[in-house]
Protein backbone atom coordinates (compact mmCIF):
# COMPACT_ATOMS: atom_id res chain seq x y z
CA UNK A 1 0.00 0.00 0.00
CA UNK A 2 1.41 3.41 -1.14
CA UNK A 3 -0.07 6.56 -0.72
CA UNK A 4 2.77 9.30 -1.86
CA UNK A 5 6.55 8.87 -3.07
CA UNK A 6 8.77 11.61 -2.04
CA UNK A 7 11.84 12.70 -0.53
CA UNK A 8 10.11 15.22 2.23
CA UNK A 9 13.16 16.20 3.83
CA UNK A 10 13.63 15.06 8.11
CA UNK A 11 10.70 12.61 8.79
CA UNK A 12 7.36 13.96 10.60
CA UNK A 13 5.32 11.85 12.41
CA UNK A 14 2.39 13.57 11.20
CA UNK A 15 2.91 11.52 7.39
CA UNK A 16 5.56 9.98 7.96
CA UNK A 17 3.72 6.68 7.75
CA UNK A 18 2.35 7.72 4.66
CA UNK A 19 5.03 9.04 2.33
CA UNK A 20 8.15 6.18 0.72
CA UNK A 21 11.41 8.18 -0.59
CA UNK A 22 11.64 7.06 -4.13
CA UNK A 23 14.91 5.15 -3.74
CA UNK A 24 13.79 3.04 -1.27
CA UNK A 25 10.18 2.84 -3.17
CA UNK A 26 12.55 1.58 -6.69
CA UNK A 27 14.45 -0.86 -4.05
CA UNK A 28 11.40 -2.29 -3.26
CA UNK A 29 10.08 -2.73 -6.80
CA UNK A 30 13.95 -4.13 -7.74
CA UNK A 31 13.66 -6.68 -4.84
CA UNK A 32 10.24 -8.13 -6.08
CA UNK A 33 10.76 -8.61 -9.22
CA UNK A 34 14.20 -9.90 -8.56
CA UNK A 35 12.62 -12.37 -6.01
CA UNK A 36 10.15 -13.77 -8.32
CA UNK A 37 6.63 -11.98 -8.01
CA UNK A 38 4.70 -10.46 -10.45
CA UNK A 39 1.78 -7.98 -10.16
CA UNK A 40 -1.74 -8.87 -10.95
CA UNK A 41 -5.40 -6.91 -10.01
CA UNK A 42 -7.86 -6.67 -8.18
CA UNK A 43 -9.76 -8.35 -11.30
CA UNK A 44 -7.93 -11.38 -11.51
CA UNK A 45 -7.88 -11.55 -8.16
CA UNK A 46 -11.72 -12.16 -8.07
CA UNK A 47 -11.75 -14.14 -11.17
CA UNK A 48 -9.12 -16.55 -9.68
CA UNK A 49 -11.97 -16.81 -6.41
CA UNK A 50 -14.69 -17.04 -8.74
CA UNK A 51 -13.18 -19.87 -10.85
CA UNK A 52 -12.21 -21.73 -7.86
CA UNK A 53 -8.33 -21.11 -8.27
CA UNK A 54 -5.52 -20.20 -5.99
CA UNK A 55 -3.64 -17.20 -7.16
CA UNK A 56 -0.05 -17.77 -8.60
CA UNK A 57 2.84 -18.36 -6.39
CA UNK A 58 4.42 -15.06 -5.89
CA UNK A 59 1.49 -13.28 -6.99
CA UNK A 60 1.41 -9.43 -5.56
CA UNK A 61 -0.53 -5.94 -5.86
CA UNK A 62 0.56 -2.86 -5.91
CA UNK A 63 -1.66 -0.53 -4.78
CA UNK A 64 -2.01 3.37 -4.23
CA UNK A 65 -4.22 5.93 -2.45
CA UNK A 66 -6.34 8.63 -3.14
CA UNK A 67 -5.73 9.28 -7.21
CA UNK A 68 -2.98 11.76 -6.72
CA UNK A 69 -1.63 12.91 -9.84
CA UNK A 70 1.92 11.82 -9.79
CA UNK A 71 0.74 8.39 -8.83
CA UNK A 72 0.32 7.97 -12.43
CA UNK A 73 3.57 8.94 -13.19
CA UNK A 74 5.15 6.71 -10.60
CA UNK A 75 3.41 3.98 -12.06
CA UNK A 76 4.45 4.85 -15.92
CA UNK A 77 7.69 5.94 -14.90
CA UNK A 78 8.72 2.96 -12.30
CA UNK A 79 6.13 0.13 -12.78
CA UNK A 80 5.75 -0.17 -16.17
CA UNK A 81 9.26 -0.64 -17.45
CA UNK A 82 9.92 -3.41 -14.47
CA UNK A 83 6.72 -4.90 -16.40
CA UNK A 84 4.87 -3.85 -13.66
CA UNK A 85 0.87 -3.11 -12.99
CA UNK A 86 -0.93 -0.92 -9.81
CA UNK A 87 -3.95 -0.34 -8.46
CA UNK A 88 -5.10 3.19 -8.06
CA UNK A 89 -7.75 3.68 -5.26
CA UNK A 90 -9.37 6.56 -6.05
CA UNK A 91 -12.10 8.86 -4.94
CA UNK A 92 -14.49 10.91 -7.73
CA UNK A 93 -15.02 13.55 -5.51
CA UNK A 94 -11.63 14.54 -6.68
CA UNK A 95 -11.28 13.59 -9.96
CA UNK A 96 -11.54 15.75 -13.28
CA UNK A 97 -12.15 14.76 -17.07
CA UNK A 98 -8.99 16.24 -17.89
CA UNK A 99 -5.61 17.24 -15.89
CA UNK A 100 -6.13 20.66 -14.22
CA UNK A 101 -3.31 21.30 -11.92
CA UNK A 102 -5.08 20.40 -9.20
CA UNK A 103 -2.81 18.09 -7.40
CA UNK A 104 -5.27 14.69 -8.17
CA UNK A 105 -5.28 12.26 -11.18
CA UNK A 106 -7.84 12.91 -14.25
CA UNK A 107 -9.95 9.97 -15.81
CA UNK A 108 -8.17 11.01 -19.17
CA UNK A 109 -4.82 9.41 -17.54
CA UNK A 110 -6.52 6.69 -15.81
CA UNK A 111 -7.98 5.47 -18.68
CA UNK A 112 -4.38 5.83 -20.28
CA UNK A 113 -2.60 3.96 -17.29
CA UNK A 114 -5.57 0.98 -17.70
CA UNK A 115 -4.87 0.71 -21.00
CA UNK A 116 -1.98 -0.21 -20.22
CA UNK A 117 -2.70 -2.68 -17.72
CA UNK A 118 -3.37 -0.86 -14.30
CA UNK A 119 -6.67 -0.71 -12.65
CA UNK A 120 -8.82 1.86 -10.85
CA UNK A 121 -10.55 0.85 -8.01
CA UNK A 122 -13.21 2.74 -4.89
CA UNK A 123 -11.92 4.44 -2.79
CA UNK A 124 -15.09 6.14 -1.72
CA UNK A 125 -16.70 8.87 -3.43
CA UNK A 126 -15.15 12.02 -0.74
CA UNK A 127 -12.54 10.11 1.00
CA UNK A 128 -14.29 10.45 4.34
CA UNK A 129 -13.72 8.07 7.88
CA UNK A 130 -16.83 5.50 7.05
CA UNK A 131 -16.75 5.13 10.92
CA UNK A 132 -17.86 8.72 11.52
CA UNK A 133 -20.12 8.43 8.68
CA UNK A 134 -24.27 7.73 8.92
CA UNK A 135 -27.14 6.25 6.66
CA UNK A 136 -27.86 7.47 4.43
CA UNK A 137 -24.81 9.15 3.94
CA UNK A 138 -22.32 6.30 4.18
CA UNK A 139 -24.35 4.42 1.15
CA UNK A 140 -24.21 7.12 -0.99
CA UNK A 141 -20.69 7.17 -0.59
CA UNK A 142 -20.10 3.74 -1.30
CA UNK A 143 -22.91 3.55 -3.87
CA UNK A 144 -21.84 6.61 -5.94
CA UNK A 145 -18.26 5.66 -6.21
CA UNK A 146 -18.78 2.53 -8.11
CA UNK A 147 -21.52 4.15 -10.08
CA UNK A 148 -18.94 6.61 -11.20
CA UNK A 149 -15.91 4.83 -12.02
CA UNK A 150 -17.96 2.26 -13.74
CA UNK A 151 -19.63 5.30 -16.24
CA UNK A 152 -16.14 6.61 -16.81
CA UNK A 153 -14.05 3.62 -17.35
CA UNK A 154 -16.18 0.74 -18.25
CA UNK A 155 -16.01 -2.04 -16.14
CA UNK A 156 -16.98 -3.36 -12.32
CA UNK A 157 -15.60 -1.49 -9.54
CA UNK A 158 -16.16 -4.15 -6.75
CA UNK A 159 -12.88 -3.55 -4.53
CA UNK A 160 -13.09 -0.93 -1.91
CA UNK A 161 -9.92 0.43 0.20
CA UNK A 162 -11.16 2.26 3.09
CA UNK A 163 -10.23 5.79 3.90
CA UNK A 164 -7.69 5.85 6.59
CA UNK A 165 -7.73 2.16 7.31
CA UNK A 166 -11.48 3.14 8.81
CA UNK A 167 -14.11 0.05 8.98
CA UNK A 168 -16.36 -1.46 12.03
CA UNK A 169 -19.03 -4.58 11.43
CA UNK A 170 -21.71 -1.64 10.13
CA UNK A 171 -18.90 -0.12 7.67
CA UNK A 172 -18.11 -4.04 6.44
CA UNK A 173 -21.79 -4.50 6.03
CA UNK A 174 -22.80 -1.23 3.83
CA UNK A 175 -20.01 -2.64 2.12
CA UNK A 176 -21.24 -5.05 1.54
CA UNK A 177 -24.75 -4.49 0.48
CA UNK A 178 -23.28 -1.61 -2.00
CA UNK A 179 -21.80 -4.39 -3.84
CA UNK A 180 -17.84 -4.87 -3.05
CA UNK A 181 -16.42 -7.94 -3.03
CA UNK A 182 -13.71 -7.01 -1.37
CA UNK A 183 -12.26 -4.39 0.62
CA UNK A 184 -9.07 -3.42 1.99
CA UNK A 185 -7.64 -2.41 5.10
CA UNK A 186 -4.71 0.05 6.07
CA UNK A 187 -2.52 -2.43 7.90
CA UNK A 188 -0.78 -5.75 7.46
CA UNK A 189 -2.50 -7.32 10.80
CA UNK A 190 -3.84 -10.88 9.04
CA UNK A 191 -7.53 -11.91 9.12
CA UNK A 192 -8.84 -15.19 8.94
CA UNK A 193 -12.38 -14.55 10.25
CA UNK A 194 -15.49 -14.97 7.96
CA UNK A 195 -15.72 -11.60 6.71
CA UNK A 196 -11.84 -11.20 6.00
CA UNK A 197 -12.56 -10.37 2.24
CA UNK A 198 -14.33 -7.44 3.36
CA UNK A 199 -10.93 -6.16 5.62
CA UNK A 200 -8.48 -7.89 3.22
CA UNK A 201 -4.45 -6.30 5.13
CA UNK A 202 -1.25 -4.75 2.96
CA UNK A 203 1.83 -4.00 4.05
CA UNK A 204 2.44 -0.49 4.76
CA UNK A 205 6.08 1.01 4.69
CA UNK A 206 6.88 4.32 6.04
CA UNK A 207 9.36 6.93 5.52
CA UNK A 208 12.95 6.10 5.68
CA UNK A 209 12.18 2.43 6.37
CA UNK A 210 14.92 0.55 4.49
CA UNK A 211 14.63 -2.55 2.17
CA UNK A 212 15.12 -5.00 5.61
CA UNK A 213 12.27 -3.56 6.55
CA UNK A 214 10.37 -3.92 3.59
CA UNK A 215 11.32 -7.73 3.30
CA UNK A 216 10.40 -8.59 6.85
CA UNK A 217 7.24 -7.43 6.42
CA UNK A 218 7.04 -8.98 3.07
CA UNK A 219 7.83 -12.41 4.50
CA UNK A 220 5.77 -11.94 7.77
CA UNK A 221 2.25 -11.71 5.01
CA UNK A 222 3.47 -14.42 3.15
CA UNK A 223 3.58 -16.62 6.05
CA UNK A 224 0.11 -15.27 7.21
CA UNK A 225 -1.16 -16.02 3.84
CA UNK A 226 -0.13 -19.65 4.09
CA UNK A 227 -1.23 -19.82 7.45
CA UNK A 228 -4.83 -19.05 6.36
CA UNK A 229 -5.00 -21.05 3.13
CA UNK A 230 -3.99 -23.89 5.49
CA UNK A 231 -6.37 -23.42 7.89
CA UNK A 232 -4.32 -22.12 10.64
Amino acid sequence: MYHHIGDWGPSNPGWSDWVVKPADFAQQLDWLKSNGYHTITFRELLADRQAGRVPAPKSVIISFDDGWSYQGVVIHQELEPRGMRGVLFVYPGAIARTPNGGGYISWLELLDLEANGSEVQSHTLTHPRLTDVQQPALDRELRESRAIIEAQLGHPARVLAYPFGAHDEHVMQAAAAAGYDLAVRADAEHSATPDGLLRLPRIRVGYGEGLDVFKARMTQAELGVMGSNSGA
